[in-house]
């Protein structure tokens, strides 16, 4: 559940630069560059106001320069959970993405999980295409903090021969729908607050600071609202005015004590 909330309605970029060193845990999905030009295959109207088509350089260098952003705002053994996928036109574009995270930042990744969705993306013009049903979520600690990240598996049992102590079992695979369907009339790219929760169970504690890059409408922080931990504060960063308020509306309903912001 909530204690506080802020959506900034500015580029993550800016927003980044006044909360340095203050976040606990970074959920999102960006955009995932679905075309190279206007009117491409991926070019579906998905978002209201951003444009997804930049050059697949220009997205790295992008990427590259949010990553080091969640460094700067990210706490001592924080972590971020990106989930992104692939498009008929950019299907090696996240491998990339992770090479040059790994080659160009502070960042490693400790674990893949798989969302495998309700329902997939069909492909049905498409011969050469299965149908999608699952995406990534990449978790990103700093490479200095790869033994030392915030995870919450709980201790299952401690060996009273050894000493070795066992976790409970958290597979890599999560089952969740593929989206909040009330959402979709603002952004059709948006994951669903059930994988977020998910998510939550294993990297998420009371008292954390949550932060959302691309807010979108605001599918992180309603499931903030709703979560089992007890004061978590939310922040979220979204360029489209209409998102931002959709989310406020949202979220608010959840918020026994509302801001005014």
């Amino acid at each position: 559940m909530l204690k506080d909330y802020k959506i900034y309605n500015e580029d993550c970029l800016k927003t980044m630069e006044k909360l340095k060193n203050s976040i606990d845990l970074i959920i999102t999905s960006p955009p995932y560059n679905m075309t190279s030009r206007p009117g491409g295959d991926g070019d579906t109207g998905r978002y209201d106001i951003y444009t997804d088509w930049k050059s697949e350089q220009e997205y790295i260098d992008w990427t590259l320069e949010i990553f080091n952003s969640f460094d700067k705002i990210l706490k001592k053994n924080s972590i971020a959970l990106y989930n992104f996928s692939y498009s008929i036109e950019n299907p090696s574009l996240p491998y990339k993405l992770v090479a040059k995270i790994e080659e160009q930042s502070k960042f490693t990744l400790a674990d893949t999980i798989i969302w495998k969705k309700s329902t997939g993306m069909p492909f049905p013009a498409n011969k050469q295409r299965l149908s999608r049903n699952w995406e990534f979520v990449w978790v990103f600690p700093r490479k200095s903090e790869i033994s030392s990240f915030n995870i919450h598996k709980g201790i299952s049992k401690i060996s009273e021969k050894t000493g070795q102590t066992y976790y409970n079992i958290f597979y890599n695979m999560v089952d969740a729908k593929n989206n909040d369907s009330s959402t979709k009339k603002l952004n059709q790219a948006t994951y669903s607050s059930e994988l977020c929760l998910k998510l939550m169970n294993i990297y998420c504690n009371s008292n954390y600071v949550v932060y959302d890059p691309f807010n979108g409408t605001g599918t992180t922080g309603y499931a903030c609202s709703i979560s089992n931990h007890k004061d978590l504060t939310y922040y979220g960063s979204e360029i489209s005015e209409n998102q931002v308020k959709y989310s406020l509306e949202r979220i608010s309903k959840n918020v026994s004590i509302i801001d005014d912001f």
